[in-house]
């Protein structure tokens, strides 16, 4: 999972998980995730301290029959099918309650099933070994000793996100009337020493997967093939890195990429390049804050579980942007964003807000 990934587990999922509620009981028919000596453990611990209602069963995904059959004999309750079955159980009102004890569960598999269960409304809890590959927001509790990380949907809604909007506009409107003598130099700069427009215009994939037309002042010569891009992004997405930096350190974005002009490359470094983009943000398709918009291309190859990073408005800056840039590998940006979407508040926004400008003015990461 790389330093980073790590860094993050241990800042916004360990951390709360110390605070160690041991008061707060968990309520509702439950089914627990897993089969194994977790996941009885887990169900041993619910019937010591007599939760009501009882445990409904277990789900798992055991493809051999004989094993199947000898699960069934020996669980301490009712083997109810698949994971898959999960959302079925919701649809009938059997549960209201999802305890994940169930350790092998990939990190792609286990944040898909945890969104399709959440849009069910139901309460997703990961006992602690496994909530490690999780970035969610979440409340801590105890269960039979074992640290659970009760997950929660994204606070990007109602008053919370009218208040998001209106510092968008505010911050947008003004900072544009403030930089305007700056944008103006760039844009005669651009004029003046290559062919083209000034602005270049993108379909980029925004909110739930809705394209709008992203801004950026241009940085690359005006004819310019896209197949080199198309293959940067099948490589990234298989973690391959696009080359090194002058410390000899792995880097995610195209490195020395011929296409950029001379004062593209100068634009690119101090993210100048992107300040157009506050016209996105009044317009309403992006945010100050938020995870990069996707080309549709890149849509297109993502994983179930990676798209919910768009659930969001994207935004010009984020946890990416101020957490390494270049050097973050695509699935721990994947994992950023999520971990932004579910924890976000308007104080996150202004402290990575502030934190973007030292990066912006040291051209950290910047390609």
């Amino acid at each position: 999972m790389g330093f980073l990934g790590t860094e993050l587990i241990r800042t916004f999922l360990v951390r709360p998980w110390l605070v160690k509620n041991y008061g707060r009981t968990l309520r509702g028919a439950r089914v627990i995730v897993g089969t194994g000596a977790l996941a009885r453990k887990m169900a041993g611990a619910a019937s010591e301290i007599d939760l009501e209602p009882a445990l409904v069963g277990f789900v798992d995904d055991i493809e051999d029959p004989a094993h199947r059959a000898e699960v069934r004999e020996t669980l301490p309750a009712p083997f109810l099918g698949g994971l898959d079955s999960v959302r079925e159980l919701a649809m009938e009102g059997r549960i209201s309650h999802v305890l994940v004890a169930r350790e092998d569960l990939s990190r792609g598999r286990l944040v898909d099933l945890a969104h399709s269960w959440m849009a069910e409304n139901l309460q997703v809890s990961l006992v602690s070994s496994v909530f490690e590959v999780m970035v969610a927001r979440a409340s801590a509790s105890m269960l039979g000793g074992v640290p659970l990380a009760n997950l929660q949907t994204s606070p990007q809604r109602g008053w919370r996100l009218r208040g998001k909007r209106m510092l968008d506009l505010g911050v947008s409107i003004l900072g544009g009337i403030f930089l305007l003598p700056l944008l103006s130099l760039i844009a005669l700069t651009i004029k003046l020493t290559s062919k083209g427009p000034i602005f270049f215009k993108q379909p980029r994939v925004g909110r739930n997967g809705k394209e709008f037309t992203f801004y950026k002042f241009r940085s690359m010569h005006s004819d310019s093939d896209d197949d080199t891009h198309r293959r940067y992004v099948e490589a990234l997405m298989r973690g391959e890195p696009a080359g090194v930096n002058i410390h000899g350190e792995n880097v995610y974005k195209l490195v020395d990429d011929p296409r950029v002009t001379r004062v593209g490359h100068f634009l690119r470094a101090t993210s100048l390049d992107e300040f157009p983009q506050l016209w996105n943000v009044i317009k309403g398709d992006m945010s100050l804050v938020g995870p990069r918009p996707c080309l549709p291309y890149e849509w297109e190859l993502y994983e179930d579980w990676q798209r919910p990073r768009l659930a969001v408005l994207p935004g010009i800056t984020g946890l990416w942007q101020v957490s390494g840039r270049s050097q973050v590998p695509f699935e721990e940006m994947v994992l950023l964003d999520l971990h932004y979407n579910s924890n976000w508040s308007l104080g996150l926004d202004l402290s990575l807000l502030l934190k973007t400008v030292p990066v912006v003015l040291n051209g950290s990461g910047g390609h």
